[in-house]
């Protein structure tokens, strides 16, 4: 008895140990199964961000593009503002309230100088013209300014945006070094500001310089 029921015990495990095959084998499928969504899944994310990172590249390095800039809403507000006062050369347009609205100054004939306001596009005036009637210096500069400007305030624009895409911020007409210029900043793509000089006669370029004032 003893013996047989020895005999008997490698038997059992044996049948155990093959009844639990098909469990081990089932729990390696489930893993299998479990494991291959995660790694289809990381791999469709690696895609993605492999994608992503491609996205706005040129041969391998890597582009930011630089935001549109127009000069469309300063051009418009040297239109309403010559409008407004009925005639006139501008000699003078800048930004304010951080692009929220423009201050033009327009010279009339009889040498009285306008400042008009207008809202951000240009295409509104805001708030009432002021008008100060020039003295004799006053309009001594302003004819000299008109006569020796050549350029208009439109084509100093297209000046500046030949040497620099971006957004004028301010341009008007002023004395350098005994010539008369429009000078004024552009402020490009990447936010550098340039500050710039035209002869307003010829057009050549006086001067043009990164500003690096705050």
């Amino acid at each position: 008895m003893t013996f047989r029921t020895q005999l008997q015990k490698p038997s059992a495990r044996r049948v155990a140990a093959l009844a639990a095959l098909p469990v081990v084998a089932a729990l390696a499928l489930t893993g299998c199964s479990t494991d291959g969504p995660s790694d289809s899944a990381a791999s469709s994310s690696n895609g993605s961000a492999a994608t992503g990172a491609t996205t706005g590249t040129s041969g391998g390095a890597s582009v930011t593009a630089a935001p549109a800039t127009s000069n469309d809403a300063l051009l418009a507000a040297v239109a309403t503002a010559r409008g407004s006062v009925g005639s006139g050369t501008v000699i003078s347009v800048e930004q304010e309230q951080r692009g929220s609205a423009y201050e033009v100054l327009v010279v009339t004939k009889d040498g009285a100088e306008h400042e008009v306001h207008t809202d951000a596009a240009g295409t509104g005036v805001t708030g009432t013209p002021q008008t100060e009637t020039a003295d004799t210096d006053d309009r001594a500069e302003h004819d000299r300014f008109v006569a020796a400007a050549d350029l208009d305030v439109s084509k100093a624009v297209s000046a500046f945006e030949d040497l620099h895409a971006g957004s004028i911020t301010e341009l008007g007409l002023d004395d350098h070094l005994g010539t008369v210029v429009w000078e004024g900043d552009v402020v490009d793509g990447s936010g550098t500001k340039h500050s710039v000089r035209i002869d307003a006669g010829s057009g050549d370029v006086v001067t043009d310089q990164v500003d690096t004032d705050d």
